[in-house]
């Protein structure tokens, strides 16, 4: 093991000369913004369903009769 402190894949390249040593980095950086990113975009989607369910929670409240209006008139 090479005993570095960040994980890589265990593959040896035969004859290579080795990764730049701004590659690292840079990965890891490219990694940060994706999951930003994602994150980011799945906390929008979320909070755009809760407030969709919200605002369909106080229309149906607001649709049930008031406690002075006479009940509906139900055949029966």
């Amino acid at each position: 093991m090479g005993g570095g402190f960040w994980p890589t894949l265990p593959l040896k390249m035969p004859y290579s000369e080795g990764m730049p040593h701004w590659w690292d980095p840079a990965w890891w950086i490219f990694q940060i913004v994706v999951m930003s990113i994602l994150l980011l975009t799945l906390r929008k989607v979320a909070m755009s369903i809760d407030q969709a369910e919200k605002v369909e929670k106080e229309q149906r409240v607001s649709r049930r009769r008031s406690p002075g209006t006479p009940p509906p008139n139900i055949p029966g």
